[in-house]
């Protein structure tokens, strides 16, 4: 069973990295993002925002895990004192 999970996963993981490379290969455009500061190279539209949703997930799961390690925080403090 464990087995059958681990080939799941990996079949999906290669699924979601096709779909990504055909979302990339199709918004080709040429891009330049201008920055505060910095003005970036010009690489493709579909790498561009792939690489936005790749940050924006990124900094999302560590916002959520500082919220949940402030709640275990809270909940082992409050354990203690039961």
């Amino acid at each position: 069973m464990r087995a059958l999970w681990l080939f799941l996963k990996c079949l999906m993981v290669i699924a979601i990295a096709l779909v990504g490379a055909m979302f990339a290969m199709e918004n080709s455009q040429q891009l330049s993002v201008n920055f505060v500061l910095v003005n970036s190279p010009e690489i493709s539209l579909g790498l561009w925002l792939i690489l936005f949703l790749a940050a924006g997930t990124v900094l999302g799961i560590f916002a959520s895990s500082l919220a949940i390690a402030s709640y275990r925080h809270k909940l082992a403090r409050a354990t203690k004192k039961d």
